[in-house]
């Protein structure tokens, strides 16, 4: 009785600041997609990245004059700014843009695959004053270089090294996205992150959008969420580092809510996050589809974007229907993330909930 209050008055605290949160939809988390090219290839991807530039991608003059307009709109203090690609270091400027974040007072990191950090370009990416970066590495090296390609771990390995011998101080976290296969190396992935001494590390499943969408047999299942969901729960409880943590997407049932990651289910794109795609279309979550677009950077101030649009985000009782429409999870989950919504009012691609069996 009384683990069932608790549960009662936590999610009832929850969907209150939630609801305060759409109302009043605070800018706290940007992504900037500041190109679409990377040097990898992944068989998962979930925004088809490729070697080759596309015209379309903002100069990295643009990108100064758009976090100016942000910095003169927003107080660049309370707005993180995630950095993010394709590979953003393959982008020219990229290091121009970081000094001027900084510059500006934003706190800032990126999302890098970590094949280009050497020393020297480890020294030259600490001194614009970078206080997050985040690598990607899903498995064991044999494992994650089967689906990143050859080599891959071995960099990142060696860009964490780099990082340390220039002296970054800042946040480092490893972020894996598993295929079914990765998920059976879970224990030695532990170990692997342990030899690194990375302390922060992100787990999700491969998502079912981009190149995994025509490939079902990369994205895991039932059976290997539960084992994932079981790890993870366990890693957290013992006093072992590093603790892992499972990424957002969507509700997971009693058994596992505010054990596998230090928050409740949420979604909040559109709602505290938005995002800048390499083209200057305005969005939220980058792994959103275009259909979620809202505005355009070229044309349009992104403040005017946020405060006018969005709806589509703030609420979501167009996600109330279909499976979900009887579901007694709803208010808690609120339709899940909606990177798993191909387009607005369509089908969800998946729900942890249903494959839990909750």
């Amino acid at each position: 009785m009384r683990e069932a209050l608790r549960r009662y008055v936590r999610w009832k605290k929850n969907s209150r600041t939630l609801d305060r949160l759409c109302r009043e939809h605070p800018l706290k988390y940007l992504f900037l997609e500041i190109t679409r090219r990377c040097n990898l290839s992944c068989a998962y991807c979930g925004s088809d990245c490729s070697p080759g530039a596309t015209p379309e991608e903002l100069p990295t003059e643009e990108w100064i004059k758009i976090v100016r307009q942000l910095a003169e709109d927003f107080n660049p203090r309370e707005v993180m700014i995630a950095v993010t690609g394709g590979e953003p270091l393959l982008r020219p400027g990229a290091l121009e843009l970081f000094a001027e974040l900084n510059h500006l007072g934003f706190p800032f990191g990126m999302v890098t695959n970590g094949t280009l950090i050497r020393k020297e370009l480890a020294r030259k990416i600490v001194e614009t004053g970078i206080g997050s970066i985040s690598l990607s590495l899903d498995a064991p090296p044999a494992v994650n270089d089967r689906y990143r390609g050859a080599g891959g771990a071995e960099k990142v390995q060696r860009a964490i090294e780099s990082l340390r011998a220039v002296g970054y101080a800042g946040k480092l976290e490893i972020i894996s996205t598993l295929t079914r296969e990765a998920v059976a190396h879970l224990d030695d992935m532990r170990r692997h992150v342990a030899t690194l001494r990375v302390p922060l590390w992100r787990i999700a499943p491969v998502m079912p959008i981009g190149r995994a969408a025509t490939d079902p047999q990369l994205v895991p299942g039932a059976q290997e969420l539960k084992a994932m969901l079981a790890f993870i729960h366990a890693a957290r409880g013992d006093r072992y580092s590093p603790a892992p943590e499972f990424g957002e997407e969507g509700y997971l049932g009693d058994a596992y809510e505010g054990a596998v990651r230090p928050y409740l289910c949420q979604c909040r794109a559109g709602i505290t996050t938005g995002g800048i795609l390499a083209d200057g279309r305005i969005g939220a979550c980058p792994e959103l589809s275009d259909a979620f677009v809202q505005g355009d950077i070229r044309t349009e101030r992104f403040r005017e974007v946020w405060e006018r649009r969005y709806q589509i985000f703030r609420d979501r009782s167009w996600t109330r229907r279909g499976e979900c429409a009887g579901c007694e999870a709803y208010d808690r989950c609120r339709g899940g993330s909606l990177h798993l919504y191909p387009e607005p009012k369509a089908e969800f691609l998946r729900c942890f909930y249903l494959m839990l069996g909750e």
